[in-house]
């Protein structure tokens, strides 16, 4: 059973989204491996600090590059769509819980690639932010 400290301190890295920021910043080493990991680490936080004051862009791990390879795996006969349940799968893979149940092309169960690519980098940048958007 949790005392009312420990349920405090949750609360307080729920709230600032501590957990959400180490884990960014743990696997932005693992997948850079810089030279100079602190000064690394630094930068990263600049560029987050960066992005909340003046809406720039968030440091995330998936670019269009990535989720255009995603699209490619999904669909490898190129025709521009994928099933519900391949996008559902998809996002769930790359780490998202929380995304649109109903998306553009639900009804024939064709979610084209840009629907696709637009909900993953709209919540992966929702991730990826460790303050609140």
């Amino acid at each position: 059973m949790s005392t009312p400290r420990e349920k405090e301190a949750a609360k307080y890295l729920e709230n600032h989204k501590i957990l959400e920021l180490m884990n960014n910043l743990t696997s932005m080493l693992f997948y850079y491996r810089p030279e100079q990991p602190r000064e690394f680490l630094i930068s990263q936080l600049e560029q987050m600090q960066a992005s909340k004051l003046q809406a720039a862009g968030i440091p995330c791990l998936f670019d269009d590059s990535n989720l255009d390879a995603v699209c490619g795996i999904l669909d490898p006969t190129n025709q521009g769509y994928i099933s519900y349940n391949q996008y559902r799968e998809a996002l769930k893979t790359l780490g998202i819980q929380h995304f649109s149940e109903c998306p553009e092309g639900l009804g024939n169960d064709r979610i084209s690639h840009e629907t696709f690519k637009r909900e993953a980098k709209e919540c992966l940048l929702k991730n990826a932010a460790t303050f609140q958007m």
